[in-house]
């Protein structure tokens, strides 16, 4: 399936890992904060999740995913849409790392810094998926399905 639509998934990859770093650190700066302040581990997971997504948001939705939302870009409904779909996505990657991170940490009885590192790496793959397919996609209303 070399079609047009998988154009630039590869550079697109690349800026959407080096925005995680940024992103993971903002992460990781607060969960460090937030867990050396004794919060709960899912607490401060949320707290830090919810400041990397912040950050994730603006900067993907300004140069990762630019190209794929031009053709909308100007029209709020379409700007509304996204930045929901950005909410529900994220909302989703949020309770399935708080999920597995507690998994790690309670089943396994891994630490709650081994688990973080895990699930991050996880969470990444399928968060650059539904980014690129679904939250930042473009109207699809005007394109064609490709079969094969």
């Amino acid at each position: 399936m070399a079609g047009k639509g998988n154009k630039g998934w590869l550079p697109q990859l690349v800026m959407f890992g080096l925005i995680g770093v940024l992103n993971t650190l903002v992460d990781f700066g607060m969960f460090a904060l937030l867990t050396w302040l004794s919060l709960h581990y899912a607490v401060a997971q949320t707290l830090a999740y919810l400041a990397g997504m912040a950050n994730s948001y603006l900067l993907n939705n300004a140069i990762t995913f630019r190209s794929q939302r031009r053709e909308s870009s100007g029209r709020t409904g379409a700007a509304l849409r996204r930045q929901l779909r950005f909410l529900v996505w994220n909302g989703v990657m949020l309770l399935l790392s708080i999920g597995m991170l507690s998994g790690a940490v309670q089943l396994l009885g891994w630490s709650a810094w081994l688990g973080k590192i895990v699930v991050t790496i996880l969470i990444l793959g399928l968060n650059f998926y539904g980014s690129k397919r679904w939250v930042f996609a473009g109207d699809r209303s005007k394109k064609t399905v490709e079969l094969g």
